[in-house]
């Protein structure tokens, strides 16, 4: 299996139905892994988000202190299986230990320990849909930044893929070529005299 970290962008109700999803965001792909997850568990999810503290602990609250008390760390938390439209998860120890979840449970422990969720990228591949960046805006209030990368000196990338360009330049100019004999020629083009004529290039 090959997995990939995925984005978070919480939880949303979706009409008609009022069904509950927690929104997922795989940036290489740029698709979206929306898993239905139980009200009761998203209303907790979005009390978190929220800043809401409880008095006493809750249940995944004792269980992220567990995790860090009774072993050495939590290495992973992942989506690891799909099975007519139901995800299986799983939280994984450093010492090899692994637990089966509910993705509801993986989110939780994710916030409260800061592990970021990683999926089997062939479940994405099957399961991850495409939402152009105005939906995604409109209905789940998620922008998306698609940045031009840029080179070191701050101008934009021709092909998006900065190295490369500057890889292709000094192959250019290895051959004589430099970028002012492309865009600048050196026989300078007749400017027109105040009488409409064309006169000669101008000298220093």
């Amino acid at each position: 299996m090959s997995f990939v970290e995925l984005e978070f962008h919480g939880v949303h109700t979706m009409e008609p139905d009022e069904f509950t999803c927690a929104l997922f965001r795989w940036e290489e792909g740029n698709k979206f892994l929306p898993i239905w997850i139980d009200s009761d568990d998203a209303i907790k999810i979005q009390e978190y988000l929220s800043g809401f503290s409880p008095r006493r602990p809750t249940s995944h609250e004792l269980l992220a202190e567990a995790f860090q008390r009774l072993t050495p760390w939590v290495s992973s938390l992942r989506i690891v299986s799909h099975f007519e439209g139901v995800y299986m998860a799983s939280i994984s120890t450093s010492e090899g230990e692994e637990f089966d979840a509910r993705p509801s449970d993986v989110i939780m422990l994710s916030l409260l320990l800061e592990v970021p969720i990683t999926a089997d990228e062939e479940i994405l591949q099957q399961t991850a849909i495409f939402i152009n960046d105005l939906d995604a805006e409109a209905y789940f209030g998620v922008v998306i930044d698609h940045t031009v990368e840029t080179d070191e000196t701050g101008t934009e990338s021709a092909s998006g893929d900065a190295q490369a360009d500057a890889d292709f330049q000094q192959l250019m100019q290895s051959l004589g070529v430099f970028e002012d004999d492309l865009f600048n020629p050196g026989d300078s083009l007749e400017e027109p005299d105040e009488d409409g004529g064309a006169s000669g290039p101008t000298s220093n």
